[in-house]
């Protein structure tokens, strides 16, 4: 089975994913793995499903219907945001759930999902300047210079890695913040950051 563009991308973060690479909950580690599984089992005019495969619509015209959807949804613009007007470029993760439930169709050509359960969490703004010095392995670097892939200290001191970045977040009201160590940082308002009260209760603001 040669795999297109989208689909191999869906499959490198499926593998990602299984291998611990990417963090994932145990339900999209699951679909991953079912995913991987499926690959590997359904192959050849005999099985009962086909991934991706070349079909034709009422006016002859031949399309992939995993990769025909990606396509078209990374010709659409984003309609609101700091992006207003730019194509929509799609995450790996996105890639993998549109191929997923749309590329997989009977030798009928009819789909083999025909519901799906798709849960996203919101985006919660954790913005913080550009500027802003992480620490690394490999010694400091600011916010802008990190990378998917680049390696930094979590929260226990253990090297992580970046699984995401996000682009620059321009023109948002940002706040600089005094630690009681006296150190600053300049944040997004809608930053939160865990706390404490004078009765040592943790709190989020």
């Amino acid at each position: 089975m040669t795999l297109s563009p989208y689909a191999k991308t869906a499959k490198h973060y499926a593998e990602a994913v299984v291998e611990g690479e990417i963090p994932a909950c145990r339900w999209v580690q699951l679909a991953c793995q079912r995913q991987l599984d499926d690959l590997a089992r359904f192959k050849g005019k005999a099985a009962p499903y086909w991934f991706n495969t070349k079909l034709t619509d009422r006016e002859g015209r031949s399309f992939h219907p995993a990769d025909n959807l990606c396509a078209f949804i990374e010709c659409l613009p984003h309609v609101k945001g700091p992006l207003a007007g730019q194509p929509i470029v799609l995450e790996p993760w996105q890639v993998f759930i549109l191929t997923t439930v749309f590329g997989w169709v009977k030798p009928t050509g009819r789909r083999r999902f025909r519901r799906s359960y798709v849960e996203v969490p919101r985006g919660n703004g954790k913005a913080l300047a550009t500027n802003t010095l992480v620490p690394t392995p490999n010694g400091w670097k600011t916010m802008l210079e990190l990378r998917v892939g680049d390696q930094v200290f979590d929260e226990h001191g253990q090297p992580c890695n970046v699984t995401a970045v996000t682009d620059v977040l321009p023109d948002r009201p940002c706040y600089r913040i005094t630690f009681s160590t006296g150190e600053t940082i300049v944040a997004d308002e809608s930053h939160e950051w865990l706390t404490r009260t004078k009765v040592n209760e943790p709190g989020v603001a």
